[in-house]
């Protein structure tokens, strides 16, 4: 595939996104590369550190603290009403034919792992009925190359976008689509990339809504923070940072284990080549001449324990980290009461997120209402900010997430007890815990010895 061309500002993020998307995909993918995230230490051989590689483990902390975040979010349905010719978008909203609601999970899911996601509304081209619905194509951060913003009529407003196409059917070629306001008319142009160039494949098209061009690009990009196309550092990339050094210490720890369980023989003396042993083993007999000696090298292992509490700090701050995405929590030098009273008007990611999510669907429904001549005022979509209760303190949230991370408590206790303000619901035994952690596909590893506030 031809190299993708960016903007200078995707250029800078898109190393960074690429490293999100490959510690949220798992161990296999951050595995696949190679010495991208463990590189070879020197004077290891290539065999040696194909079985370094192996060895380690990489915590999923990532993937784990998203479904969590989303899952949060979506704990009650958003609220939706449109006008009657926006209807069929509830269960079709997307070019893909996604529902509503599994588009509103894609651009949280986006926005709070690599930060942007590009939701472009258009009409179907081919085979649309008289009263057919608008639909909304959904464009990934990897996929929005370039945009140009302008003063017109005095304010910002967006002039050109560069979207690459994703195209499942043609791995060899390239495609983009170029969006423009040329002389205030909104354009639609596509394009192959041929190495540096661009290639025009179809002349320019304007399209029409009602006979008349639009006046502005109806796209909108979405960020935890803002409504706009410059892109945003990757809300997990700190996160996603953490853990990958700690996956770098688990492959030295676990190298370290099989070096001190290798103990290596050694024979020294005045030894003919036909008396160097041979074998080893209860069942070997080595017959060495007068004055050798034989022994085990063996490592002593002393730097284990360290790298063991460094791994231990590093979970913790991992926990943290995904508690902060949730919640900032108290100030050192606040009181209770003084937090309780800010935890409302708080800003944390995942209430941005909500609130980005919230406002880009509004604006692109109540504009497919214009297009379908229904009042933009009859579209309500309302997204709940209920997500923790401020009763709760911030070290347990921390301790909450802390334990989720580690296996020792389920998905959907992570969720309850946020939403209640709670460690562990009353109701439920360590049994029931246990099942719904072995339902989620088991534990990653043993868990870790969690102190919860207050118990």
């Amino acid at each position: 595939m031809a190299e993708r061309i960016h903007h200078r500002t995707y250029d800078v993020r898109a190393a960074q996104v690429e490293k999100v998307l490959d510690a949220l995909d798992g161990e296999e993918q951050v595995k696949r590369q190679g010495q991208v995230y463990l590189p070879q230490p020197s004077g290891m051989s290539v065999a040696d550190y194909s079985a370094y590689l192996a060895r380690a483990h990489y915590f999923p902390v990532a993937e784990r603290t998203l479904r969590g975040l989303t899952g949060l979010a979506l704990a009650h349905d958003p609220q939706i009403k449109l006008p009657t010719a926006l209807v069929p978008m509830i269960e079709n909203a997307t070019f893909r034919g996604d529902s509503l609601d599994v588009l509103v999970e894609k651009i949280l899911h986006d926005t709070l792992s690599v930060g942007q996601i590009a939701l472009l509304l258009d009409y179907p081209t081919s085979g649309a009925a008289a009263f057919s619905a608008p639909y909304i194509s959904v464009f990934t951060a990897s996929t929005i190359l370039d945009y140009r913003e302008a003063v017109v009529e005095g304010r910002s407003r967006l002039v050109m976008v560069r979207l690459a196409e994703d195209d499942d059917f043609d791995d060899e070629v390239e495609r983009h689509l170029l969006l423009t306001l040329t002389d205030g008319i909104y354009t639609v142009q596509r394009f192959e990339v041929d190495g540096e160039n661009l290639v025009p494949i179809t002349e320019p098209l304007v399209p029409t809504i009602n006979g008349k061009p639009l006046t502005e690009i109806p796209i909108v990009f979405v960020s935890p923070y803002e409504l706009r196309a410059a892109p945003p550092k990757p809300p997990m990339l700190d996160l996603v940072n953490v853990a990958l050094s700690h996956y770098r210490n688990a492959a030295d720890l676990e190298h370290a284990l099989f070096l001190t369980s290798q103990p290596t023989p050694y024979v020294c003396g005045n030894i003919q080549e036909d008396q160097r042993p041979q074998s080893l083993g209860s069942g070997a007999f080595w017959v060495l001449p007068e004055g050798a000696q034989a022994g085990m090298l063996e490592m002593q292992g002393n730097g284990i324990q360290h790298l063991r509490e460094v791994m231990a700090e590093k979970k913790n701050e991992m926990a943290a980290l995904g508690a902060r995405m949730i919640h900032e929590g108290q100030n050192r030098n606040e009181s209770s009461d003084t937090a309780k009273m800010r935890g409302r008007a708080e800003m944390s990611l995942l209430a941005g997120a909500v609130r980005m999510t919230e406002a880009a669907m509004r604006r692109l429904l109540r504009l497919a209402a214009t297009w379908t001549a229904s009042s933009p005022d009859e579209v309500v979509f309302e997204m709940s900010r209920d997500f923790v209760s401020v009763e709760m303190a911030s070290d347990a949230i921390r301790e909450l997430v802390k334990a989720w991370q580690s296996g020792a408590i389920s998905h959907q206790t992570l969720i309850e007890n946020l939403q209640r303000g709670e460690i562990v619901p009353a109701d439920r035994s360590p049994d029931h815990e246990m099942m719904l952690i072995e339902e989620e596909g088991g534990n990653l590893g043993t868990p870790s010895v969690v102190t919860f506030p207050g118990a």
